[in-house]
């Protein structure tokens, strides 16, 4: 899981992130933004929801919204496929708890800000989900912010109604019983 680097001290501003790879990418977000990280297993599907959605899962009795990162922003799904390394990342997004399928969680790290770069220009706008790009060693790492790449207000509907969804099977379940 972890990469080898350099033993370089850090002083200064530093940003703790984790990074992951989508296909041959590596991306990153703030450990902030992590709640914690799952093997991807037991996810239940939801008819009538967008492809990248890939459905919920219950987490220690909370209903979570698993979406596929990779779809979400149109990378290429060709020559890769869930692996024993793809991973669901668990995301604070606002105010709902987010699961994100990653093809790989790679390592936890602590980089020196002025290492972060914004983005080009080319890629400026009010639907960029790129905070920054990292330089380290040989590699970029494109730093995304969470909440833009889900829309917020979207996943916290569907997460809500996914809930109310389940709390009403729940509900029904006790009417049969009873």
């Amino acid at each position: 899981m972890a990469r080898k680097h350099a033993k370089a001290e850090i002083t200064g501003d530093v940003e703790q992130i984790v990074s992951f790879r989508l296909g041959r990418e590596t991306f990153a977000t703030m450990v902030s933004q992590v709640r914690e990280i799952r093997k991807v297993e037991d996810i239940t599907r939801v008819p009538k929801m967008p492809n990248y959605i890939e459905g919920v899962m219950n987490l220690r009795g909370q209903i979570t919204t698993v979406i596929d990162l990779k779809k979400r922003l149109g990378i290429s799904s060709e020559g890769s496929s869930r692996s024993d390394q793809s991973r669901i990342i668990v995301a604070e997004v606002g105010d709902n708890q987010l699961g994100i399928i990653v093809d790989a969680v790679e390592d936890v790290m602590r980089v020196p800000k002025e290492s972060i770069s914004p983005p080009p220009k080319a890629l400026e706008g009010t639907e960029s989900t790129l905070t920054g790009i990292s330089k380290l060693e040989d590699r970029l790492i494109m730093m995304l912010d969470l909440e833009k790449v889900v829309n917020e207000s979207e996943i916290s509907q569907r997460a809500r109604a996914l809930s109310d969804q389940s709390n009403i099977d729940q509900v029904d379940e006790g009417e049969v019983s009873a």
